[in-house]
């Protein structure tokens, strides 16, 4: 069946007619190909049953970052192609294997082979230099004395090695972003918008750097192609992180407009009358189950650092409030905007400025949550889904939309690894098992994943593993 725009729409018409979700999706996460995106247009009408069409599409995080640090490695395809070089020309001879294994015991070092990296995943090149930097004497000696000389050059020089190292680093922070962001057991959409400002800092970090700048630009032109403009998604998600609320919504946005220079003040206003026109849509589905309100507890914790660079200042204490934090001027959000945003941080006043036909009483639920103090528990122990449960009463419609927003997956990583399971399963000697079965293999081995928590793990271990278990003393070799 070919893999086109309509093919993908009619076999998700079916699914969820077949499961009965027809007027109950709220978001669909896809990967960023061209038929995902005109397939959703055509499913738009379909889907639009629940609370409208304004997440109904979102793309995946992990996709973009796959994208930005792909432009980057393009510059580099000729120091990367020197070491892909020198790993197969070391792994295609048992004679230099076993000739390399002698010289690493001679050194004192245990030897070992190194992997590959794939072109569709950028986070293997990652992965290949983080295994090979830490026996760069050893390798290099090797591969200099081995192979011959490449334009009267020996194939790795000292230049691609520092090249290697200061890529390397340059790297972590893709790679630590995508391991969070492809997440199963917590929610991802609350954190986008962190990892957001982190990459784009990154970035600007790295700017005007000797060494990188060449690779920098082609990233920061991908990543303002997917990210300057903010996916509403992100926004309400950052928002209804009750440690942020619009205060720091406000000074991420500022944050993001001195390091891209996009003006955010008209951005800022529409997530307002949005935010506003979502939950006016909840409040008319989900009216009948106000309750009583509950007094909401006051609010306590540990601060942590990472959100020291939103909210203007770092702690010296990892018990202390954020309460006596002075907040950085807000005034020049993006050039030219001198008095769209201030210091007012009254969810009311803001609410005001919306371009919304909905009405916010004071006494609304999005005017209480918006107006209260913000959250100050930033330690790694808080759990935002329990925040929320334990606040229903209090806010009975806005955990609601609170649930359905922190819910949505920010990647396709986790679903794409599970369909991926049946290469596993189809192999040289299981090569005449019928669909039934290999649909209830992949089902069985998920449940079991899903008993032990083990669907998603902090690294890709397979990946890992790939490349870290190649060590030459190991009997199995």
């Amino acid at each position: 069946m070919s893999h086109n725009a309509e093919n993908i729409a009619e076999r998700i018409t079916s699914v969820i007619a077949d499961y009965g979700l027809t007027d109950k999706i709220f978001a669909v996460t896809l990967d960023n190909a061209a038929a995902n995106t005109r397939a959703i247009n055509q499913l738009n009408p379909v889907l639009s049953g629940y609370v409208g069409s304004l997440f109904l599409h979102q793309r995946c995080a992990c996709h973009i970052i796959n994208l930005i640090v792909k432009a980057g490695l393009e510059v580099f395809k000729p120091m990367l192609g020197a070491f892909r070089s020198a790993i197969s020309f070391l792994n295609s001879s048992n004679q230099r294997i076993a000739a390399y294994k002698s010289y690493c015991i001679a050194v004192g070092e245990r030897p070992r082979k190194f992997g590959l990296d794939m072109d569709v995943r950028w986070n293997s090149t990652y992965l290949m230099l983080k295994h090979l930097l830490p026996h760069k004497a050893t390798f290099s000696v090797f591969i200099t004395t081995q192979h011959p000389l490449v334009d009267g050059q020996p194939l790795l020089t000292d230049q691609h090695w520092y090249v290697a190292e200061i890529f390397f680093e340059f790297l972590e922070q893709f790679y630590d972003s995508t391991v969070v962001m492809s997440g199963v057991y917590y929610p991802t959409s609350p954190l986008i918008l962190h990892h957001v400002l982190e990459i784009a800092s990154h970035l600007n970090n790295y700017e005007n750097d000797r060494d990188l700048r060449s690779v920098v630009v082609p990233m920061k032109d991908k990543f303002l192609q997917y990210w300057c403009d903010i996916p509403m998604l992100y926004s309400f998600a950052f928002i209804l992180d009750p440690r942020a609320k619009l205060k720091g919504f406000t000074n991420v946005l500022r944050l993001l407009s001195q390091l891209n220079g996009n003006d955010y003040s008209c951005y800022l206003t529409e997530v307002r009358a949005e935010l506003s026109v979502i939950f006016a849509k909840y409040d008319e589905k989900f009216g009948g189950v106000r309750l009583q309100r509950a007094a909401q507890p006051g609010p306590t914790g540990k601060r942590k650092t990472a959100w020291g660079r939103i909210f203007g200042g770092e702690s010296s204490s990892s018990g202390s409030s954020l309460s006596g934090t002075t907040l950085g001027s807000v005034t020049s959000l993006g050039s030219g905007s001198t008095s769209s945003l201030h210091r007012r941080t009254s969810a009311s006043a803001l609410l005001q400025a919306a371009t919304s036909g909905a009405s916010l009483s004071s006494g609304s639920e999005l005017s209480a949550y918006l107006d209260s103090d913000t959250v100050n528990q930033y330690d790694d122990d808080f759990n935002i889904l329990n925040w929320w449960h334990e606040h229903k009463l209090s806010y009975p419609v806005l955990s609601i939309l609170a649930r359905d927003v922190m819910t949505v997956p920010v990647s396709t990583i986790s679903s794409e690894s599970a369909f991926s399971m049946t290469g596993r399963i189809i192999e040289e000697r299981r090569r005449r098992l019928g669909p039934e079965v290999v649909e209830m293999l992949a089902l069985i081995k998920d449940w079991e994943q899903a008993d032990a928590r083990l669907q998603h793990l902090i690294e890709d271990e397979e990946l890992e593993e790939s490349f870290e278990n190649l060590y030459l003393d190991v009997e199995s070799v």
